[in-house]
């Protein structure tokens, strides 16, 4: 199954969908790179050939972990063909260190602590925590259990299925990665429906890749936590951190949904994500 022929149904951020027919869907991996809901001008090499790979082998892991989930082949290097989901509009994240937004929650009053974690920045949590955010709004924000439930977004048990299902997955990633010397800080999952396929939601979307995840450099943990530094990372954290603290967008930020015309990042910044990516995939499949 290819591209070559397939209707096209939706154009995303990063990803391209196409009607494969008979329920399936074909999704190919784009070079395109998003911030903060932002959609840059800007490409990065080889950044759809790492989405597809690393996606996909976590896809298949999950698989056997006894979590379902709406793949069934690689396509083509860029792109793989996949069961028609129709998509619950709530992201889970899952979260093993205290870092990113939720540091930032938590120096504001926002993020309750689990029980026994350090109120350090990167500081690791005794067990995973899993919260939920919106989808398809502009800007993604959190939403709690009463909120889905009034909604209708999802029913208790469906979402007690997604947060024991979200675990899972988690930790098979966590433990993949740990194998190649990564730690997995955390990662954002979509869920989807498919009545054919299951009565349960159905892992949908892209699995523990360096758009979706966090990734560090276990063996620099320790002396970067030691000094409540960042952590270096294996994802697009980086382009973050350069936007941020390089392009002033704290200040400047184009308003979320935008997509960019004019390009930002400099073509060092561009090879160096490159790199990053590549990095993650050969640690990633290697650690197999």
């Amino acid at each position: 199954m290819t591209i070559d022929g397939s209707k096209p149904i939706h154009m995303g951020k990063v990803r391209n969908v196409y009607d494969a027919g008979d329920g399936k869907l074909i999704l190919e991996s784009s070079d395109r790179i998003s911030a903060f809901d932002i959609v840059l001008a800007d490409t990065i090499p080889y950044k759809g050939q790492v989405l597809n790979d690393v996606s996909a082998h976590h896809l298949q892991l999950v698989n056997r972990g006894g979590v379902p989930n709406h793949y069934v082949t690689k396509a083509d290097d860029r792109s793989m063909l996949v069961y028609g989901l129709a998509m619950i509009p709530v992201e889970v994240i899952i979260r093993g260190y205290l870092y990113g937004s939720a540091w930032d929650r938590y120096k504001k009053g926002g993020f309750a602590l689990p029980h026994g974690t350090e109120q350090r920045k990167g500081a690791k949590f005794p067990r995973a925590v899993v919260e939920f955010t919106t989808k398809l709004e502009a800007s993604d924000r959190p939403v709690d259990i009463n909120e889905i439930l009034r909604n209708e977004w999802m029913t208790a048990d469906e979402i007690d299925y997604v947060i024991n299902a979200s675990l899972r997955v988690h930790k098979i990633v966590e433990e993949n990665a740990a194998k190649g010397g990564i730690l997995l800080a955390d990662q954002k999952l979509e869920f989807g429906r498919n009545i054919n396929l299951a009565n349960v939601p159905i892992l949908g979307d892209e699995v523990g890749t360096p758009d979706s995840s966090r990734f560090w450099d276990a063996s620099l943990y320790a002396e970067n936590y030691a000094v409540g530094g960042d952590q270096p990372s294996f994802d697009k954290q980086y382009v973050r951190d350069y936007l941020l603290h390089e392009r002033g967008w704290d200040k400047q930020r184009p308003k979320a949904g935008t997509h960019l015309t004019e390009p930002l990042l400099t073509p060092e910044v561009v090879a160096r994500t490159t790199e990053k990516y590549l990095e993650a995939q050969r640690r990633i499949i290697a650690a197999a």
